[in-house]
């Protein structure tokens, strides 16, 4: 009885533990071997990360150059630039900040962020083309402004006492919130959805490396700002050097008389018609 006792205590409260450490335990060991210099006891809520202005303002300079491009494609005049030039750059941003309610509109604060994307509706109305031809060197800036929005939006979750997983949302929200933003202003599915080069892959992982090694490692801000900015670009500059795209739907169907087979869903955009289709052709043909 005495043992049966024991076993039944020891299985209740073994989940919980196994929790603790792995939340707990396992991070603070982790965090003691690291060196003082990289890491802190400061709580999360006490201190905001910084990103040097330059980059800020060059990441919403880039962000509406993105937009402005993307109306000038679209044939849209001025008006339309600007508007496409600000909500790109701007708009991840702005719902993060409304999401939050606590430290009000960065856009509306900081006039230089909201100068930067005017500038760059600006340079996109008279050098679209040139934005086309430079596009190498635009893709590396773009990647580091996709870590740096996703990083800022987290930390500003965090800042504002929120959990684990809602600053992770945050900063892909503030990350890739404008481009969604865009698309829809133009009527168009938002890119992220489409099959793509892992945009919002990465700042869920930059995002994400930010959060764990801030609020678990302790890491200081900068530090992780750093690590998880570099990660965000890393994997955004591979993904499309090497055309990695996000997986697309697999269908499990079956027909009468035959096993089960994987059906991939094929690309309307290329003009092709999907498996089912066809064996639906085939058995209209046979029944005619």
């Amino acid at each position: 009885m005495a043992a049966t006792g024991a076993a039944a205590a020891t299985s209740s409260v073994e989940p919980t533990d196994l929790a603790a450490i792995i939340t707990t335990v396992v991070p603070s060991i982790v965090a003691s071997a690291l060196p003082s210099s990289v890491t802190t006891t400061t709580p999360i809520s006490e201190t905001v990360v910084r990103v040097p202005l330059f980059y800020e303002v060059t990441a919403a300079f880039i962000g509406g150059l993105s937009g402005a491009v993307h109306a000038d494609e679209r044939r849209m005049d001025i008006s339309g630039m600007v508007t496409l030039a600000i909500a790109n750059a701007l708009g991840g941003g702005i719902v993060r900040d409304v999401l939050l309610q606590k430290h009000g509109i960065a856009a509306f604060q900081h006039w230089w962020l909201l100068a930067a994307a005017l500038l760059a509706a600006v340079f996109g109305f008279f050098f679209s083309p040139l934005y086309r031809r430079l596009k190498g060197p635009f893709l590396y800036l773009d990647a580091l402004s996709l870590g740096l929005f996703a990083v800022v939006g987290a930390d500003k979750a965090l800042s504002a006492g929120l959990n684990v997983l809602p600053a992770i949302l945050l900063g892909v929200i503030t990350s890739v919130g404008g481009g969604m933003i865009r698309d829809v202003l133009c009527g168009e599915t938002p890119q992220i959805m489409r099959p793509g080069t892992l945009s919002a892959t990465a700042a869920f992982l930059g995002s994400s490396l930010y959060v764990f090694l801030v609020a678990y490692l302790h890491f200081i801000k900068p530090v992780g700002l750093v690590v998880a900015a570099a990660t965000t670009l890393v994997v955004r500059i591979l993904a499309v050097k090497r055309g990695w795209t996000t997986p697309t739907p697999v269908h499990l169907t079956t027909a009468p008389g035959r096993p089960w087979r994987i059906v991939r869903v094929e690309r309307a955009a290329r003009g092709q018609r999907t498996a089912e289709d066809k064996l639906a052709d085939v058995s209209d043909r046979d029944e005619g």
